[in-house]
Order: structure tokens, then C-alpha cells, then sequence
């Protein structure tokens, strides 16, 4: 029956029928690209799930992790270690001697070997081939010695510089002060930061100049 109502009407007025059903088929697509489209949210909620575990996973490592001990404690543990009698490498020695020279202000003659940053089996020619980190004391009509300190974390290791030997020949070398020295007999180190007297024979160090 629709199918012969259709067909009449297209038969008497087809141009009526045409246009009737291109109104249709107008407003058919016009309501199906006006329907609102649902937001997706799912990828900003799995980001923000993933913020938060991280998060988690952080704060868990942390809870787990010891405190970081203080130079006071550290240095309270190399100093259990010493007198216990372990011989400290070479890296843990020489952070000993930093923290001593840090916090107790106190450095030994065998710290000064592993604080000053000098080879001494090869001493610099001048003072200008010192290594980074030497600063010069200016002092006036010094009889020509020049005298060094080691920057101001250490302001106890120093060691000077004389062209001349005590006879004026042309002989360059160092003297290493002794941090601790009292007195002439203990006022150097040796090259093995050995303790020695002043004007002995070991207290000079001297350049190897080139032939």
C-alpha cells in the first residue's frame, strides 16, 4: 500500500516527491552531525593515575633510603676506623684529613702529603708551575723567598721557594712547613712528609733543572 500511495504521487507531481525526500535527507543529516560528541577522558585520567604512582614509587624509595650521615658522624667513623687499626685508602684517608682540617682545624704532617696536590719526587721548577689552587703571601723584603699557602680551606700547609742556597749559588728548591712545628727541630717536612729540622739536608727539596 505505501509502496502504491508513493507511486501515485510521484507519478502526478514527481517533482513534489523529489524535492520532499532532498528535505528529508537534508534534515536527517543535519541531526545526525549536531549530536554533542562525549568527551574522552580516559587518556587524561591514565596520566594523571600514572602521575600518582610515580609518586608513590618515589616517596617509597626515600622512606627506605638511610639519612645521609654529617661530616661530624663521617668523621667520627674514619676516626673509629683509624684507631681500630685499618689502614684507610687512599680516597677515605684523604677525605680524613679534609674533615680534620675542616672541622677540627687540625692537620698532620702526613695529611699535608695528601692535601697539598704537589708531586715532590718531581717538585714544580717555579712557583708559577705550582698547581691550581696555591695563593702567594706578599711579604716585603722577604730575602728573596716566596711563600705559599694552600688556598683557604688549608691555611696551615705552606711551603716557600728559594732560588739560592744558603751560599747564594743558584740551587732552587722548597721547604715544606710543618703544621705542627714548635720549634727549628721540627719546623719542616721532607719530601715523605717525614719531620725534619731546619737547614738539615732532607728539608731542602730541591728542582730538577733541565741539562
Amino acid at each position: 500500500m505505501w509502496f502504491f500511495q508513493k507511486s501515485l504521487i510521484f507519478a502526478f507531481n514527481p517533482i513534489s516527491m523529489l524535492t520532499q525526500e532532498k528535505q528529508q535527507t537534508k534534515q536527517k543529516s543535519f541531526f545526525e552531525t549536531e549530536k554533542p560528541q562525549k568527551p574522552f577522558i580516559f587518556p587524561k585520567i591514565g596520566i594523571l593515575i600514572g602521575f600518582f604512582v610515580i609518586l608513590g614509587i618515589g616517596f617509597a624509595i626515600y622512606a627506605v633510603l638511610p639519612e645521609p650521615k654529617s661530616q661530624e658522624d663521617q668523621l667520627t667513623d674514619l676516626i673509629a676506623r683509624i684507631e681500630g687499626g685499618e689502614e684507610l685508602p687512599s680516597g677515605e684517608w684523604k677525605d680524613y684529613c679534609h674533615l680534620m682540617a675542616v672541622l677540627r682545624d687540625s692537620i698532620s704532617p702526613k695529611c699535608v702529603c695528601a692535601l697539598d696536590g704537589i708531586n715532590w719526587d718531581n717538585p714544580p721548577r717555579s712557583p708559577e708551575r705550582l698547581p691550581e689552587g696555591w695563593q702567594e703571601y706578599k711579604i716585603p723584603n722577604n730575602g728573596g723567598k716566596r711563600l705559599f699557602f694552600r688556598h683557604k680551606i688549608y691555611p696551615k700547609i705552606k711551603i716557600d721557594f728559594d732560588a739560592n742556597d744558603s751560599q747564594g749559588n743558584e740551587k732552587p728548591h722548597w721547604h715544606r712547613k710543618n703544621p705542627n712545628g714548635r720549634s727549628d727541630r721540627d719546623l719542616y717536612i721532607d719530601q715523605d712528609c717525614g719531620i725534619v729540622a731546619k737547614n738539615s739536608k732532607k728539608s731542602h727539596i730541591y728542582v730538577r733543572l733541565k741539562k
